[in-house]
């Protein structure tokens, strides 16, 4: 996959979505056509369901809503349990994905764990009813929702003919023909698998950053790398397995090639050995500290390792950027 190919997917869109935080602030809409989700990754299982509600809309001439929560479900619903949560997209991400995709409105609800207990009939008659006025709902194949998840296609379709809203369901083989999930999606993440996440997800994974003050110790082998913070921002984002990546970065309104390091820095002689992400840029000698940048993640290359030397560091770092290049070599 080239250069080009890959530049697509960094490129944003103008789009007129308008987000609400606040459902009593919800426009009155002449045909709101609805679907509701977390939508971790706003991957291309989640797009086969957008494209239907973008499609009934415009047939009605109304108009695509989806709800979504902030914080997602999992982060309340385990926080007893002390689980460390790791999702695809941080909130700010998101939004933006959904933007690219040309929605109308992005209705998002605060979750909490009175939330949580609310029933899928008090759900729909509350929200969705009598806020939203909806007149057609759009979910996926096996879609529940609701306190303990009671409810159902069936249930849904009752309520419907009940308060005067279609339901459509999308078809087990558009949902589960590549068995799309934002699980799968993660253990990729996980196991390092970029390339395999990547197409699951139709673009290439990313986090974001500043860059702040390192070591400095990649100058004096010729491959200075920017440290990019990660740690408060993206608290609860899944960063990839540790390990070198060919990279692409979107820096200082510019795209660059590049290769980029998850880990300790084991041949590095450090008081403290933190997991770090840092990358370097190919043909790119300015000063960014305190720049945001963004990594995409293209293709894993190797494990870390831990060099007898600095020269041998400095070899391999060779070997590892003439790889980037081919895999980001144009088609």
């Amino acid at each position: 996959m080239g250069f080009e190919i890959n530049a697509r997917y960094l490129h944003k869109k103008e789009s007129a979505l308008e987000i609400i935080n606040d459902i009593n602030k919800f426009p009155k809409l002449e045909y709101p056509v609805v679907t509701i989700g977390r939508f971790d990754g706003v991957h291309l299982g989640h797009k086969k369901l957008i494209e239907r509600l973008k499609n009934i809309a415009k047939e009605n001439l109304g108009q695509s809503v989806i709800i979504s929560f902030n914080p997602s479900p999992e982060e309340v619903l385990y926080a007893s349990e002390n689980k460390k949560i790791r999702l695809l997209n941080i909130q700010q991400e998101k939004e933006e994905l959904l933007r690219n995709l040309g929605i109308d409105y992005l209705l998002i609800l605060p979750f909490t764990a009175a939330f949580s207990k609310i029933t899928s009939e008090t759900f729909i008659r509350e929200y969705l009813v009598e806020k939203i006025h909806l007149r057609e709902l759009v979910v996926g194949f096996s879609h529940h929702f609701g306190y303990d998840r009671e409810g159902d296609f069936l249930q849904l379709d009752s309520l419907g003919e009940k308060h005067g809203f279609r339901v459509n369901e999308i078809p087990m083989e558009d949902i589960q023909n590549r068995n799309i999930t934002a699980v799968k999606i993660r253990k990729f993440l996980k196991d390092g698998l970029i390339k395999e996440a990547n197409d699951l997800l139709g673009y290439p994974y990313s986090i974001s950053g500043r860059v702040i003050q390192g070591n400095q110790i990649g100058r004096t082998i010729s491959y200075p790398t920017a440290n990019i913070d990660v740690k408060d921002k993206y608290k609860n984002k899944l960063i990839p397995k540790q390990g070198v990546y060919a990279v692409l970065v979107q820096c200082c309104n510019n795209q660059y090639k590049g290769m980029a390091n998850i880990g300790y820095r084991p041949t590095l002689k450090l008081v403290k050995h933190e997991l770090t992400t840092e990358v370097h840029l190919f043909n790119f000698s300015h000063e960014i500290y305190n720049e945001n940048l963004t990594i995409y993640f293209i293709q894993r290359i190797r494990n870390e390792v831990k060099f007898d030397s600095l020269q041998q560091l400095k070899e391999q770092l060779a070997k590892d950027q003439h790889r980037s290049l081919l895999l980001l070599a144009d088609d």
